[in-house]
């Protein structure tokens, strides 16, 4: 079977497509099976397929293709922000507590998810560049109040990090965490922590 035709829909994709953008190109779902068993591309969940190229396919572009309403959260955002240097062991992803849980049950990359209320979710919503993808996160002061809403699950070095990280960041905007710290209710629990450390 001529390959090249199919890897270009790929390849225009990322490496990852969903099944209607192949449908789309004038090909029939029934070439992914075929694609599939000559272990050319893998079904990474229902719908979505990842073309087996030599390089592995960035992480990140598999969160942007799967998953562009999520926002990375927690841990990750820590990471992203250099708030830690432990390399989180899965992507924390904060979605819509309305969404469906099974969307997130894939082998790789590995998921942590935050199913957020409407009036939390949409706080503080910003991008950020990471292996060449725009991805979806938290700015610094919703990441911060996150982390003190979630203080009793976390690593307590990576919080105090994290904190002290925030506190001496040229870019941090106190004004804006105070704002959001009133909307998430952690107002007076967040101006004691910070003001530790300020």
């Amino acid at each position: 079977m001529d390959c090249e035709k199919y890897k270009r829909v790929f390849d225009e994709n990322n490496g990852i497509i969903k099944l209607s953008d192949f449908t789309k190109a004038g090909y029939h779902n029934t070439v992914i099976d075929r694609l599939i068993r000559e272990g050319k591309v893998i079904k990474i969940r229902p719908g979505f397929y990842e073309w087996q190229y030599e390089d592995v396919i960035s992480e990140a572009i598999i969160i942007n293709k799967l998953y562009p309403d999520a926002i990375i959260c927690m841990d990750s955002a820590l990471y992203l922000y250099d708030y830690t240097e432990r390399t989180p062991r899965a992507w924390h992803l904060a979605v819509n507590k309305n969404s469906s849980k099974s969307r997130f049950k894939i082998d790789y990359p590995k998921l942590k998810i935050y199913y957020i209320v409407e009036k939390y979710f949409k706080i503080g919503i910003s991008e950020i560049e990471f292996e060449g993808q725009m991805l979806r996160i938290y700015n610094r002061e919703k990441t911060i109040c996150d982390i003190i809403r979630y203080e009793k699950k976390m690593d307590k070095e990576v919080f105090n990090k994290a904190i002290r990280s925030y506190a001496t960041d040229s870019d941090k905007n106190v004004a804006r965490l105070v704002e959001y710290a009133k909307l998430m209710n952690v107002e007076k629990k967040t101006k004691m922590i910070i003001g530790m450390w300020m």
